[in-house]
């Protein structure tokens, strides 16, 4: 049995004929009237009964023509739900993204303004970033220039710089900046496991020459809760001060080194699409906002409003 054979059944049915359902289905007499038989057969009732001209539904028939059309209606519902699926997928921007704060605090006002797009976001490390832009997974990447170079397209948005936060009692709480050899013997405290920072800071340590035993680590939420309150000193960055109001216990110091400073930018294929193109265009000329801002507040404190932005984090 298959769709076609209940599809010539139904017509059979409305139209009183097997003629009339061969013309309405473009078929042939005899085709319409081999399948009909071999649909009784394989049911193992028969459907119809001929008055005159006409054919008459069996009470067999009358049974199989009611679950016939609920058939058909659900056949067309799901075709429908299909093209729905397939202009949300059209209108849907797959970004990977090297952390969710980056993702969390700048797709919110993008999402924002593209309401007729939808943006699933996932946070992902490094490796997997290119592999799935590569592979087709990502139409775009929100990624530092760490991931930059070919076959790839790069546009820089944001330099962020990194600081170092230390009690305001601490020997270099009241300095503008501090170099490497500043750093050389001071505790830290940094978050694990957090995509796209936590890497970066044992980085910076360690060209910094702090030892490792100089460095404890804690889990992010941890580190969340206690970090402003430990006498040791522990690693901010400009793009999570523009988002995040530092607590008043603490100077905010910048580091004057090479390696705490790095590009933040959309990396997309040399083949992108038109809505990626569009958010490039849109990520280029509205840097300076999107890098910044509150806008970012309502969707953390009402996820379920920005319908339009979808944020995981994969491992």
């Amino acid at each position: 049995m298959d769709i076609f054979q209940f599809e010539q059944f139904q017509a059979i049915a409305e139209c009183g004929s097997m003629r009339a359902a061969a013309d309405k289905l473009y078929l042939s007499q005899p085709t319409i009237s081999h399948n009909i038989k071999k649909l009784e057969s394989e049911l193992g009732c028969q459907l119809f009964t001929r008055a005159g001209n006409k054919l008459r539904l069996t009470p067999y028939g009358e049974l199989v023509l009611e679950r016939t059309r609920e058939m058909d209606a659900s056949f067309k519902a799901m075709l429908a739900d299909l093209e729905d699926a397939k202009r949300r997928e059209e209108a849907t921007l797959h970004i990977g993204s090297f952390s969710i704060i980056a993702s969390g605090f700048v797709m919110s006002p993008v999402a924002a303004e593209f309401q007729d797009s939808t943006f699933a976001v996932d946070n992902c490390p490094t490796d997997m970033l290119k592999e799935g832009l590569a592979d087709g997974r990502f139409d775009a990447l929100l990624a530092t220039d760490l991931l930059r170079g070919k076959p790839f397209k790069w546009q820089k948005l944001y330099v962020e710089q990194a600081y170092v936060s230390v009690p305001r009692n601490h020997a270099l709480a009241n300095r503008q900046s501090v170099k490497a050899a500043d750093l050389a013997s001071v505790q830290f405290n940094i978050e694990s496991g957090l995509f796209g920072y936590s890497d970066w800071f044992a980085n910076i340590l360690r060209n910094a020459g702090v030892p490792d035993d100089a460095v404890e680590r804690r889990p992010f939420k941890e580190h969340l809760r206690v970090k402003d309150a430990l006498p040791t000193c522990n690693l901010i960055t400009s793009l999570i001060m523009g988002f995040v109001r530092t607590s008043d216990a603490r100077s905010i110091i910048a580091i004057d080194e090479p390696y705490a400073k790095r590009s933040i930018g959309i990396i997309y294929r040399a083949d992108a699409s038109e809505k990626v193109l569009s958010f490039v265009k849109y990520m280029r000329s509205h840097a300076s906002t999107v890098f910044s801002g509150n806008a970012f507040i309502p969707y953390f404190l009402f996820p379920e409003d920005a319908s339009n932005l979808h944020i995981s984090s994969l491992s």
